[in-house]
């Protein structure tokens, strides 16, 4: 274990493609000057298709669909009003995390977060000595009376099953044709109604604060070795469309999946992404000024990718937690090492597939492996289902309702992708036609070549297999 100071900047939500360093048209000049001096990713591949996974599989040094990582559960902090999920999961794990061992090792942890799964909430924050819950303290307390009342009826599956089942009574005096009707527009009134109401159409979203918090923690703690975890979710879906139109912008993902969402909705959310990466990198560079005037450069190592990409209907998928293709799972990943607050200039770069998983290794100063082995991503379904009990009754007479709860059914399933030298592998539980890919000549995931390659993909699949 060396005495460089680690920090990792995680940046939620953030895919590959679109970021210039890697062939996209996202101007990001600080993650761009760090690329350019440090070892470059081309192929880092996030080890889940949302955070819980990701993170953990990061935190654990485990492949994340290996890890017996969700419970039903009563929350510890289940008084913080924020996602439904929250208060029913949490992983299960006796491994020990990275903030334990470098703490064992004598390094000082800090965890700033701007995301609910990554806290005290999920266990994600175990072994860090100093926890920022920013998402919690800055956004879920300062809900409004709206937000937190319906976020208080759908955490209650008894209240919300029965608030279902006497609308459902209710309806079944209108017509099935005009109760299709008013499902989807009442769906549409509610989308734009909470994306006010939860801050969609602010440009941060909590990376000011997080920085200011981070200033004053390096203030108090600057000496000793440290170990520093930040994540920003700018990146992270609703956008600030109202940077680009004044139009309302459908981002309701499965209205999108099943083509109620207009193609010019999809455009204008792409450009709103574009606006806040283009922020979070300023950010960024704000907060490495921050690191380099508090002396924590000095020395140090700094590691910033991100936990899974974003799909914008490249496969007829929206956003992310959906089946594992490039756009969700291929993340930007540079490490910079810096001397005197100075980065070292050892450029490099790597071109074969790398797992976020390993940088467990790199971060608690382990030698990575160097195996012929496969590297996998886990799609374990998908955590939107407290709304499953209403659309399975809707959907008997509202066809927009079935086309919702067909489309979720589906993402539903688990999925793993496999990548193994050029090619990739979509592997498909519980049946399905599994996809194949040579990503060497079809970066795009377009042709599925399965066909007439199934020895590779066999090939593959006993990888797969081998992955711990």
């Amino acid at each position: 274990m060396n005495s460089r100071n680690i920090i990792f900047v995680m940046l939620d939500t953030v895919r590959a493609d679109m970021l210039r360093p890697y062939g996209g048209n996202i101007a990001v000049e600080n993650i761009e000057h760090l690329s350019k001096n440090g070892a470059k990713y081309n192929m880092a591949i996030a080890p889940g298709t949302y955070t819980l996974p990701s993170h953990l599989s990061l935190f654990l040094g485990r492949r994340a669909g290996k890890i017996p990582r969700l419970r039903s559960t009563g929350m510890k902090f289940s008084d913080l009003m924020t996602d439904p999920l929250l208060k029913k999961t949490k992983y299960s794990s006796n491994d020990l995390t990275t903030a334990q061992v470098m703490e064992y090792f004598g390094y000082r942890s800090a965890l700033f977060s701007n995301n609910p799964f990554v806290s005290e909430a999920t266990g994600l924050a175990r072994g860090f000595s100093y926890v920022s819950n920013l998402f919690i303290d800055e956004k879920i307390r300062s809900n409004k009376t709206s937000v937190r009342a319906v976020l208080g009826l759908i955490q209650n599956d008894h209240t919300r099953k029965g608030l279902v089942n006497l609308a459902y009574n209710i309806s079944l005096v209108i017509p099935n044709k005009r109760l299709d009707e008013m499902y989807l527009s009442m769906r549409k009134r509610l989308n734009r109604h909470f994306s006010k109401e939860y801050g969609y159409y602010s440009l941060d979203k909590g990376a000011d604060a997080t920085n200011r918090q981070l200033d004053q923690y390096l203030k108090r703690n600057r000496s000793g070795r440290n170990f520093i975890f930040i994540n920003y979710m700018e990146g992270h879906e609703g956008y600030p469309t109202n940077l680009v139109t004044k139009e309302y912008v459908e981002q309701d993902k499965w209205l999108h999946m099943i083509g109620k969402a207009s193609v010019e909705d999809l455009e204008f959310t792409k450009r709103a992404y574009r606006k806040r990466i283009e922020y979070l990198d300023a950010k960024i560079g704000e907060a490495i000024g921050i690191m380099k005037r508090n002396g924590i450069l000095d020395n140090a190592t700094l590691i910033i990718s991100s936990d899974h990409g974003q799909a914008f209907m490249e496969h007829g998928e929206m956003f992310h937690n959906v089946y594992p293709y490039n756009e969700v799972t291929r993340v930007p990943l540079v490490i910079a090492n810096f001397r005197s607050g100075r980065q070292v200039k050892d450029r490099a770069e790597v071109d074969e597939p790398f797992s976020l998983t390993e940088l467990n290794r790199i971060i608690t100063g382990r030698e990575i492996e160097k195996v012929d082995s496969a590297v996998v991503t886990d799609h374990l379904g998908i955590t939107e289902v407290w709304d499953t009990h209403l659309l399975s009754l809707f959907k008997q007479r509202s066809n927009n309702a079935d086309m919702i709860y067909r489309k979720k059914v589906e993402q539903d399933r688990h999925a793993t992708a496999v990548f193994y030298k050029d090619y990739k592998l979509i592997h498909y539980y519980g049946g399905g036609r599994d996809e194949l890919y040579n990503l060497k000549e079809d970066m795009g995931e377009s042709e599925n070549i399965i066909r007439r390659e199934r020895g590779v993909a066999h090939t593959l699949l006993a990888h797969n297999k081998a992955v711990a």
